[in-house]
C-alpha cells in the first residue's frame, strides 16, 4: 500500500502570470494584500496557504487572461 507523503514545502497552487513585468506584479499584489506563505520567482507565484488563493480570486486587480494556475494537489490547470 502506497502511502502519500505529506510536504509542508510543496506549495497549493501555482500562478503564472503572462507579462513583460510580471514579477514586479506579484510583488506588488503580495505587498498591497499582505499576503503571507509565498514565494515568487520570476512569473511564478507559490502560494502555501489557502487563503492566499482564496484572496487572489477576490482581489486579483488584473486581467484573468493573464494568469494560469496550477493545482498541485491535484494536479490540474485552474480556469478562471
Amino acid at each position: 500500500m502506497h502511502v502519500p507523503v505529506f510536504r509542508s514545502a510543496d506549495p497549493l497552487y501555482v500562478v503564472i502570470v503572462q507579462d513583460t513585468n510580471a514579477e514586479s506584479i506579484l510583488q506588488n499584489w503580495v505587498r498591497d494584500n499582505k499576503i503571507k506563505f509565498v514565494i515568487i520567482t520570476g512569473n511564478r507565484m507559490m502560494l502555501h496557504h489557502q487563503q492566499a488563493f482564496d484572496q487572489l480570486l477576490v482581489m486579483w486587480p488584473h486581467s484573468w487572461k493573464m494568469l494560469t494556475v496550477w493545482d498541485t494537489w491535484n494536479r490540474r490547470h485552474i480556469y478562471i
